[in-house]
């Protein structure tokens, strides 16, 4: 069966114009209880589906690197996730549109480099037909109400996380697993957000449990360090591209 979902407008709730990008529209109820490839998520030890805990990793993947496969090996250990789930963007708001490869470029991209069967790459929010985060998390929670969600991301992210689109309501829908990342850890502590919800701070040591915790509640794990970065990866292929035509 096909839902067929309403959107909601600043005039209320109904179907996209015609010349809109539909939200929520045409999404198999089922298929979003995984990621585009490889099978179903299966809770580890033969735990029950309702169990599930799946840690969600947003990001452009402009390319995929070693950085990100990193953090997300991690994230399972440190975090006792059953799987990570990385979200490829269509289209970050926050970065510009000039050097961002194709999203299928991008897509396979991470595919490649994935090579675990507990990470799985996504296209859910083409799918879903969301831009924001705060979206793409309210729908996830509604649809897949058998899995526990913990949203992943850099200290980088932390610094500057006061600008996303419902910054508020995304601390409020999911728990939060920031891990460090070279020369950001004291002014992503010290940032807006760490400070106002300090007392929603889980300690290192109870990390595994925050998963199964209520938000707002979130974790800073000081973990080992990698340096790739998808900016010196693009950086280093305009060098190579530039010194071939030169």
């Amino acid at each position: 069966m096909t839902v067929f979902t309403p959107i909601r407008t600043r005039h209320g709730y109904g179907l996209p114009a015609d010349n809109a990008a539909p939200m929520f529209a045409r999404v198999h109820p089922h298929t979003l209880a995984m990621p585009a490839s490889g099978a179903p998520a299966t809770a580890r030890n033969g735990a029950d589906r309702r169990a599930l805990s799946i840690g969600l990793m947003g990001g452009s993947f402009n390319p995929a690197h070693d950085g990100h496969r990193h953090v997300a090996e991690l994230a399972l250990k440190r975090l006792a996730l059953d799987e990570v789930w990385w979200l490829v963007s269509p289209q970050n708001p926050l970065k510009p549109r000039g050097d961002m490869a194709p999203f299928a470029e991008r897509l396979a991209s991470a595919r490649a480099l994935a090579r675990h069967p507990r990470i799985k790459p996504s296209d859910v929010e083409t799918r879903l037909g969301t831009q924001f985060t705060a979206d793409t998390l309210v729908e996830l929670r509604r649809r897949c109400p058998h899995m526990r969600f913990v949203w992943i991301m850099g200290a980088d992210n932390l610094i500057g996380f006061h600008r996303w689109e419902r910054w508020s309501l995304i601390l409020h829908t999911t728990v939060i697993a920031v891990f460090d990342r070279p020369s950001y850890s004291l002014r992503a502590l010290a940032s807006l957000v760490a400070r106002r919800y300090a007392k929603a701070r889980v300690p290192f040591r109870a990390s595994r449990t925050l998963a199964n915790r209520r938000p707002p509640a979130w974790v800073f794990l000081h973990t080992p360090r990698h340096s790739a970065s998808a900016t010196r990866i693009r950086e280093t292929r305009a060098t190579g591209q530039a010194s071939n035509h030169g």
